[in-house]
């Protein structure tokens, strides 16, 4: 895992956190915090550990990084097509991205090198956490 891009927060209060974390880091890539309003009894709920929900990073092969994932102990949590979130010891939860899967909105986070690396493309509404 070296291209990481995002980590993921599931804070309990949206507002307090975007707060309290817009005044220690800036906006914009290539690296992003992504922050959610916590819903309990679900996937989207604030780990046990903390707010730390999960790390993203970009992979070429999803299907065989979720496969050397569930070899190295990091048990599916999540999975679709273009979804893999994986919990492992002591509850860290990774998401491979597929660095081949346009994310309009996210083409500034892609890494320089990858052809969808670009000018985000606001125009269509982002899709909901993991999609």
């Amino acid at each position: 895992m070296t291209n990481f891009w995002h980590i993921g927060l599931a804070v309990p209060d949206l507002n307090d956190a975007m707060r309290e974390v817009g005044t220690a880091f800036s906006a914009g890539g290539p690296f992003a915090i992504e922050m959610w309003q916590a819903i309990p009894g679900t996937p989207l709920a604030t780990p046990q550990t903390g707010i730390l929900h999960h790390i993203g990073y970009w992979v070429d092969d999803l299907p065989a990084e979720a496969k050397r994932l569930e070899a190295a102990g990091f048990g599916s949590f999540m999975s679709g097509p273009s979804l893999a979130i994986h919990r492992g010891p002591g509850g860290l939860m990774l998401e491979p991205c597929d660095i081949g899967r346009d994310r309009p909105f996210l083409r500034d986070l892609f890494p320089a090198g990858s052809p969808l690396h670009g000018i985000p493309d606001n125009s269509g509404a982002a899709p909901a956490e993991g999609a």
